[in-house]
């Protein structure tokens, strides 16, 4: 367990500088936007088509992979939505507080994802769970989405807002990497080492960025619902994602891969969606605040215990 621990270490302590740098105002607020905006228009997509464009596919079982997301992402949005009626009740939340937790339960941060596949899997668990993020990110946003709207307290403008899904630059760099490993094209190698050092900046700089998101004013009287949020995303997410990836066949590091994105916390971006659309932003701010602190414990038990069953 040990080495796992100070293996994640470093992934960890740079989201704690992003949390200190935004605390003391080094950098101002609205310049953190401006490195969100860059991160995700241009560093993390870099990244995932120059991970996808250098790999092997004939050393990964991808479709298998794809199936084991795409499966385990439809349970666990069957899920959220039967587990409505009685949280509500036993919790005391509105529909739109509730739509919190339902984010908090069914996104996941690949920025988290990719640092922790590069350091325990890697590189074939990177192109697993670079994958995962391209083929499923449309579903969550899409099923974020129809929730928010459904169970908000806000209207919105929903053709500007699915066609922003829809051209999600995560989804066009993973296509992009497809489409330039499969047809053989070999970029000039300025370009190619271009696209590398770009895409070695996305990931301290996604990291820095979730410390800066985190947000650690908890509402009380929705504690309770931020617990059981925290307890279905790193403990039921994964041992769906892995059950599933196993029964289907994979073992090994894609086992692994398919665990790491299962494990880590949701995303912050829920958070702006929460906002705009009248769902419960304070509480999914600290739905994900608690997820991180909890991950560091929670992400090596669940990568100890799907080592375990990838070898078995």
């Amino acid at each position: 367990m040990l080495p796992i621990f100070e293996s994640l270490l470093p992934v960890f302590l740079l989201i704690a500088i992003g949390a200190f740098l935004k605390y003391v105002k080094l950098i101002q607020d609205d310049h953190w936007a401006g490195l969100e905006r860059i991160s995700y228009f241009l560093f993390f997509p870099a990244l995932l088509v120059y991970t996808i464009y250098k790999t092997d596919f004939s050393t990964i079982e991808a479709g298998t992979a794809l199936f084991a997301f795409f499966l385990g992402l439809a349970i666990i949005l069957v899920l959220g939505f039967l587990l409505r009626v009685p949280m509500e009740a036993a919790f005391g939340l509105s529909s739109a507080s509730y739509s919190s937790v339902f984010q908090g339960f069914t996104r996941w941060n690949g920025f988290v994802a990719l640092a922790i596949a590069e350091k325990m899997g890697g590189p074939d668990a990177v192109v697993i769970v670079a994958m995962g993020i391209g083929a499923i990110s449309i579903p969550i946003s899409v099923v974020n989405l129809i929730a928010l709207i459904r169970w908000g307290e806000r209207s919105a403008n929903i053709g500007n807002r699915f066609f922003l899904v829809i051209r999600n630059p995560l989804v066009i760099g993973t296509a992009s990497g497809l489409v330039l490993n499969f047809t053989g094209f070999k970029l000039y190698l300025p370009f190619e080492d271009t696209l590398r050092l770009v895409s070695q900046i996305s990931l301290p700089m996604g990291l820095l960025l979730v410390g800066a998101g985190l947000r650690f004013i908890m509402p009380r009287k929705t504690l309770m619902a931020v617990v059981a949020a925290t307890g279905l995303k790193l403990l039921l997410v994964p041992a769906i994602y892995v059950s599933i990836a196993y029964f289907a066949g994979l073992r090994g590091s894609e086992l692994v891969a398919i665990a790491i994105a299962g494990c880590v916390p949701s995303a912050m971006n829920g958070y702006l969606l929460a906002k705009d659309l009248g769902g419960d932003a304070p509480l999914y701010a600290a739905i994900v605040t608690m997820q991180i602190v909890v991950a560091f414990f929670s992400i090596p038990f669940v990568i100890l215990l799907a080592t375990y069953i990838a070898t078995s």
